[in-house]
């Protein structure tokens, strides 16, 4: 018998198939925080903070992209 996954497991970018989230080379913060369930603040705070490797477009001030293998190492990081 083979063991299930639990939800949260796997890689971001299963998270984001499962979440319903088109696959794409990067994702907003609010998606981030939809595919993996960690609040928007929690994820803008981990930003913040630099755990969260993030790209804000040139010109922006706002509008932070992540790509899905930051999220990983995030998420292998361990969440605070």
């Amino acid at each position: 018998m083979i063991a299930e996954q639990p939800v949260g497991a796997g890689t971001f970018t299963d998270m984001a198939d499962r979440a319903g989230l088109k696959q794409k080379g990067m994702y907003t913060m609010r998606e981030v925080s939809i595919a993996t369930g960690v609040p928007y603040s929690t994820v803008r705070d981990e930003r913040d903070c630099g755990r969260l490797k993030g790209f804000l477009p040139e010109g922006r001030k706002q509008g932070w992209l992540f790509k899905p293998e930051w999220v990983d190492e995030w998420i292998e990081g361990g969440t605070r």
